[in-house]
């Protein structure tokens, strides 16, 4: 089960999905792109999706949704968590908090309009159509989230085996994320891809061979 970063939204997990062995069944969990929702209204929404699964289930939590899979880690079907590119506490300094987020993701949309329309092709115009999806508001509050989440007793507490999925050019998650994740709780696993914060979009094939091999470790 895919839970999606800050945009939400399923677009950017396509190269994935497009690499996905036939043997999975992929399933993507959007979040409301015109409703603001915090951390706990987003985990009871994938509890609910999770409650109509009847097996076995890996979360894959991308960025934003990192401490969200760790908040779910007890939830129904749950039997592995893939961390991606991600955090259990505000990934840089909390003063980014304080920045005018609605404003720089109301520019950001604009700035996807001309991209999508004259640059329709690569990830940065599939970037922009997605961030587009989204109010500016519900973005915001997402930014405003980040910096005031904290999942390390989830982290500390969880009942099943985590791997994270670090990207070794990751300008947005800084390295010593991962390095705090792996002191709160050592039985966490790191896979690293040579690639920015993005990596399920640049690195799908070594992706799903990292996931199958977690899967393999399960059994």
């Amino acid at each position: 089960m895919l839970l999606p970063g800050l945009n939400g939204t399923e677009g950017l997990f396509t190269p994935l999905l497009n690499s996905a062995p036939d043997k999975y069944s992929v399933v993507c969990v959007p979040y409301p792109t015109h409703r603001k929702c915090s951390y706990q209204e987003l985990q009871h929404l994938v509890e609910d999706r999770l409650m109509t699964i009847d097996t076995s289930v890996i979360l894959v939590g991308e960025s934003f949704a990192g401490p969200l899979a760790l908040k779910l880690h007890q939830a129904n079907g749950v039997v592995g968590i893939v961390l991606v590119a991600t955090f259990v506490s505000p990934p840089t300094l909390r003063i980014g908090r304080w920045l005018p987020w609605r404003g720089l993701f109301s520019v950001a949309a604009f700035s996807g309009r001309i991209i999508s329309r004259y640059w329709p092709t690569g990830f940065l115009s599939t970037l922009s159509a997605e961030l587009h999806r989204v109010s500016a508001d519900v973005m915001a509050d997402r930014m405003h989230s980040v910096f005031a989440v904290d999942a390390t007793a989830e982290l500390s507490q969880c009942s099943v085996p985590v791997v994270y999925f670090r990207a070794t050019k990751d300008l947005l998650v800084p390295f010593w994320n991962v390095r705090r994740i792996v002191k709160i709780n050592p039985q966490v696993a790191v896979a690293d891809f040579v690639t920015t914060h993005f990596l399920l979009q640049s690195k799908p094939q070594q992706a799903w061979r990292e996931i199958e091999s977690f899967i393999e470790g399960l059994r």
